[in-house]
């Protein structure tokens, strides 16, 4: 007996869709993630299912931590709109900050962080070990912090550098009453480990100081991050961040 293509092709879409149907009651065929998080008990969520698509009026609905708190927190405009505003959207906002050759970004993990020493409700994170001194000043002011957790995380800080959107560098607000560039201004520099090779050129270093104050030759690829660089060559970062680093911020 001879079948055709056609009498196939709708035993073929039968088959897969009774399959779904079928998975489907028995509450197995499940594609899409709740927009609620998970639960650690009938009343209290999981920090760690925190999402970066998350609003700040999410975290309050679900964490009782309030849109000011993570305003106030990670230094946001007063005028941040808590329903619109994503925590994925730290990342776009402040500079990547390296910390004993690690980068750090704020990011929802931090936000993590701060969301469980607010709360009180248990979270580990393998990622962040330092929050915007900001975020501790807030902690402290609002008495959320025990004695231990005040003392660890107060020597656990670092402050919040803006990007500015069109260049990725840290936005500097002038002050009317500072000397001019043209007065000899002294410049502050700051390199993180994915700053590459070409970029720190153009601060003002030639391949011949870089040489003198590394003792390497510059890579034949530019586009090398720095840290890469010195890893490939099995020295560590730090040192050389800082000596380049003071080389570029000295007056000239």
């Amino acid at each position: 007996m001879k079948f055709k293509h056609i009498h196939i092709f709708f035993a073929i879409i039968l088959i897969f869709g009774g399959g779904i149907w079928f998975t489907d009651q028995l509450g197995l065929f499940d594609t899409s993630r709740s927009a609620e998080p998970l639960k650690l008990t009938e009343d209290i969520y999981d920090v760690a299912d925190i999402r970066g698509s998350f609003t700040l009026t999410d975290i309050e609905k679900f964490y009782q931590v309030p849109p000011q708190a993570i305003i106030e927190g990670f230094n946001l405009k007063e005028d941040t709109n808590p329903s619109l505003f994503l925590l994925k959207d730290l990342k776009e906002i402040y500079q990547e900050i390296d910390i004993e050759g690690e980068a750090y970004a704020v990011e929802t993990d931090t936000v993590k962080v701060f969301v469980s020493l607010y709360s009180d409700i248990p979270y580990t994170s393998e990622e962040t070990f330092y929050l915007p001194e900001s975020a501790i000043e807030y902690l402290i002011k609002q008495n959320k912090l025990s004695p231990e957790d005040e003392e660890y995380w107060k020597n656990h800080t670092f402050k919040l550098v803006l990007i500015e959107p069109e260049e990725g560098l840290p936005v500097i607000e002038k002050d009317e009453n500072e000397p001019s560039v043209a007065e000899e201004e002294i410049k502050t520099i700051s390199i993180t480990g994915k700053t590459t090779i070409a970029e720190i050129l153009k601060m003002g270093i030639d391949e011949e100081k870089f040489k003198e104050i590394t003792g390497l030759e510059v890579p034949e690829d530019k586009t090398l991050p720095i840290r890469d660089f010195f890893n490939s060559q099995e020295l560590e970062f730090s040192p050389y961040k800082e000596k380049l680093e003071s080389f570029l911020s000295s007056p000239s």
